[in-house]
């Protein structure tokens, strides 16, 4: 449909305004990728290195996000730990996540644009992790490598994924 077409947007989080903060917010929080309320997450999201974002060109909703974060030294070593994977090389690698489409664009193959459009501005080593085959096949198209064991999250078996940038 005409209507449902999207564009891309990339950038800082700070660089929206607050309305759109709120939005990216609450399609992070709706899509289950923080865990927290909409006071614990725009803190998080402002922390982002950068931000990917699809919008609906009708109407200009919000309707895809995808981040590069900059995790803290205790969770990168509690992911590269339960991968069974040294950390050497990614000791200070941001992290590709927050990767979510709305519920009512999912199916469209949105997932794998945002995850490109990250990809893209990687400039060193980074890391991924993800419960999502989709999301794994997305990754591995935009030239991360599976690496490690799967272990057990919080929804299901998680894999780990690692890029180092020429």
């Amino acid at each position: 449909m005409v209507e449902n077409e999207t564009y891309p947007w990339s950038g800082v989080f700070g660089e929206l305004n607050s309305d759109d903060q709120l939005s990216v917010a609450r399609l992070v929080d709706e899509g289950g990728a923080i865990e927290g309320n909409m006071e614990e997450i725009i803190p998080r999201l402002k922390r982002t290195r950068k931000i990917a974002l699809l919008r609906v060109k009708a109407t200009d909703r919000i309707v895809g996000v995808a981040a590069l974060k900059a995790s803290n030294q205790k969770y990168r070593e509690d992911k590269f730990a339960a991968a069974g994977v040294p950390i050497a090389g990614y000791e200070t690698a941001p992290e590709l996540g927050y990767v979510v489409v709305a519920e009512d664009m999912k199916g469209r193959r949105l997932s794998g644009g945002l995850v490109d459009a990250i990809a893209k501005e990687i400039r060193e080593p980074a890391f991924a992790t993800t419960d999502s085959n989709t999301i794994g096949n997305n990754l591995q198209r935009s030239g991360f490598t599976r690496v490690g064991q799967e272990w057990q999250g919080q929804k299901g078996a998680l894999s780990l994924w690692t890029i180092t940038p020429r």
